[in-house]
């Protein structure tokens, strides 16, 4: 039996009549193909060469990444780049390439808002908008009693006139 190489860490080997290709992960040329290889090849070096240039098809094979890295520090293999720094860099990429509405799709309001000063939560809404749902006397109460009237008419001024000389003669 003798062994054929291929190309660099790929082997074939004759076997009861049958090719096997015997693959060699730390022998297999660094390069975007490879790439899924060095991730198993237990080199720290190339497997985070591998997670780094391998294109995963679904997000939720990132887990298996995880459980990876997870054996490898079982067996001892140092891993200066921790799994966490490759999960942060991984979502930092995720981030850029998402929507801004994609971003915050299953943010609470108060956690979209959080630190926004009040005047850049409000820019934009009309006046009636941002006062929707507060009771008049909470409007009012900032208001000195001059402010009150600006903006009423002739006939609401007369009104109010009326108004207040009946509340203070004591009539209703």
């Amino acid at each position: 039996m003798a062994l054929e190489a291929v190309k660099p860490g790929v082997y074939r080997l004759p076997v009861v009549g049958r090719t096997v290709t015997l693959i060699i992960l730390r022998e297999v040329e660094p390069c975007p193909r490879n790439a899924l290889w060095e991730i198993f090849s237990f080199e720290a070096a190339k497997v985070f060469a591998g997670a780094d240039t391998y294109r995963w098809r679904r997000d939720y094979h990132v887990p298996i990444l995880e459980q990876i890295y997870q054996r490898y520090r079982e067996v001892g293999i140092p891993m200066a780049y921790t799994f966490e720094d490759f999960k942060r860099e991984w979502t930092r990429q995720k981030l850029a390439e998402m929507t801004p509405e994609e971003r915050v799709r299953g943010l609470p309001p108060e956690e979209r808002l959080r630190g926004l000063p009040p005047e850049e939560r409000l820019r934009g809404l009309p006046p009636e908008e941002r006062v929707r749902g507060l009771p008049p006397e909470e409007l009012v109460r900032s208001l000195r009693p001059e402010d009150r009237l600006l903006g009423l008419s002739n006939e609401e001024l007369v009104r109010l006139k009326d108004l207040l000389e009946r509340r203070t003669s004591g009539q209703r």
